[in-house]
């Protein structure tokens, strides 16, 4: 099997976009949710006036427009013309997906075997179907899957809780015991970081949470699973992927694929984040793809290229390739 190349400037520009947008999301989450100077949601909803699901569900169900949700106009233009450049590029939770995706282990002929497309990433469509029927019956319930609030509720009620506490725990005990050498004590350096940790970070009092615990498990899981499959969420369960994906479906930024310098490696597929593809010289499919270059980068053949293409090309000219088993 060839030998994989190191990552283009393409793949590093979007990681750094990726690591910049969750950065953000952090920052604005913890200036919105545990600092009583602030009102609460004030910062963090640029994300949520980003989201197109959040805007069409409230539209269906209340037939009303909160202002700040037509910048989701924004996404969907972008969407329209260059593909779900927002999954790729910058949903905060779609980023965690990666990163973690970036972990797992095995072979790259395992990763080629479960690269491609399978036909339950159909199942976030009917996921998103469903979503749209319950809005227009006037029960906006979207806030259950949608990756924003999924990730939002996940932080609040569990993941930032116990982390506060883990960290006031440690910080106390330390205070406590006030291990040392001698005059040298270990507080001298502990105590001016608490103080720095105390205005910057740690909630004013520790947040508590009914079921905090079993959306901690479900955090969790789902993240877990990308080890199971390359952002198993992002594939299989997102609603507002499914709507990008909808709106993605023939995009003007297109994917093509060289066939006379195509060796049906197979490495295309090793790092394939959306598994935009089925079986060899399969039919690319754009409402599944990422736009996150990792294909372009891993060819060794340099078959693979993005470009823009106004209507549809033929699909010899579309497609990636994965190893015949």
């Amino acid at each position: 099997m060839a030998k994989r190349e190191k990552a283009s400037w393409v793949v590093w520009l979007r990681r750094l976009v990726q690591t910049a947008f969750l950065l953000l999301f952090f920052y604005l989450f913890l200036e919105t949710a545990y600092h009583p100077i602030n009102k609460a949601g004030e910062h963090v909803t640029l994300f949520f006036n980003l989201d197109p699901l959040v805007a069409l569900t409230s539209w269906l169900a209340s037939h009303t427009l909160v202002r700040a949700m037509l910048l989701s106009l924004v996404t969907l233009g972008v969407t329209l013309l260059a593909g779900r450049w927002f999954c790729g590029w910058i949903c905060p939770l779609g980023s965690l997906h990666h990163f973690i995706t970036s972990l797992r282990g095995g072979s790259a002929r395992q990763k080629i075997e479960v690269g491609g497309y399978h036909p339950w990433q159909k199942a976030k469509y009917y996921i998103l179907a469903a979503f749209l029927v319950v809005s227009v019956l006037g029960a906006n319930v979207v806030g259950w899957l949608d990756p924003l609030s999924f990730f939002v509720r996940s932080l609040s009620t569990a993941v930032y809780p116990a982390i506060n506490s883990a960290i006031v725990s440690m910080f106390t005990w330390v205070y406590n015991v006030n291990p040392g050498i001698g005059p040298v004590r270990l507080t001298a350096v502990t105590e001016p970081v608490y103080d720095v940790l105390r205005k910057h970070f740690l909630a004013p009092h520790q947040p508590y949470y009914w079921g905090g615990m079993l959306i901690g498990v479900l955090f969790v899981a789902v993240v877990a699973l990308n080890f199971y499959r390359a952002r198993f969420w992002c594939r299989y369960v997102c609603p507002l992927g499914a709507l990008l994906g909808v709106v993605a479906k023939n995009p003007l930024v297109r994917l093509r694929r060289d066939e006379e310098k195509c060796n049906d490696c197979g490495l295309c597929l090793v790092n394939c984040q959306g598994g935009e593809t089925l079986g060899a010289h399969a039919e690319w499919k754009p409402s599944e793809c990422f736009y996150c270059w990792n294909c372009k980068s891993d060819c060794p053949s340099h078959a693979i290229s993005f470009a823009w293409q106004p209507g549809r090309e033929q699909k010899h000219d579309e497609t990636l390739v994965s190893v015949d088993h």
